[in-house]
């Protein structure tokens, strides 16, 4: 792992599974989708709380990142979970950033209309070793994985616009 200076946890949130990504500058050093565990909000809560506390500290986070949510399409309980992970970070003093997905797109996704498939395969063209899991989610017949490609997009969006030019995540060439 390098040492770089920007540490970030990127966390798509969701009531059964959360998406999740981290870097350490502009290295990706894990990447996943997590069941949220817990029969209640309480206890789902709880979980979400642990997992991103283990997470900062394992690689001592200094960011934090969160999938801004659409209140019209947000349940009560998916904007608790969310809410967690706001607390947690003033709780810690890490920096928090929001953005939406159509944020990501805009600032990654050459296209003017981009849609998640191709953030999926723009993601995975910065990251080569993510090739694998573009091709295991286009058979899968729900979509699985595009929480953890969401995730890692929003690790890149939030590193490029903290790091200032110095080292930017690589650009495809398309």
């Amino acid at each position: 792992m390098t040492t770089g200076q920007l540490r970030i946890l990127s966390i798509n949130p969701g009531s059964r599974y959360l998406g999740v990504a981290i870097f350490d500058g502009t290295e990706l050093c894990d990447w996943a989708v997590r069941v949220v565990k817990g029969k209640d909000i309480r206890a789902k809560r709880r979980f979400v709380r642990e997992l991103i506390g283990e997470q900062s500290n394992r690689y001592g986070v200094s960011v934090l990142v969160l999938k801004k949510l659409n209140p019209a399409r947000s349940s009560q309980s998916l904007r608790l979970i969310a809410s967690e992970v706001t607390k947690f970070a003033a709780s810690r003093g890490l920096a928090l950033h929001e953005f939406s997905v159509g944020d990501i797109k805009a600032r990654l996704l050459a296209t003017e209309r981009g849609n998640k498939r191709l953030l999926m395969e723009e993601v995975a063209a910065r990251y080569p070793f993510l090739f694998r899991e573009v091709q295991r989610e286009e058979k899968n017949k729900n979509p699985y994985l595009i929480r953890m490609f969401e995730a890692v997009a929003m690790g890149i969006v939030c590193f490029n616009k903290l790091d200032s030019g110095n080292a930017k995540v690589a650009k495809t060439n398309k």
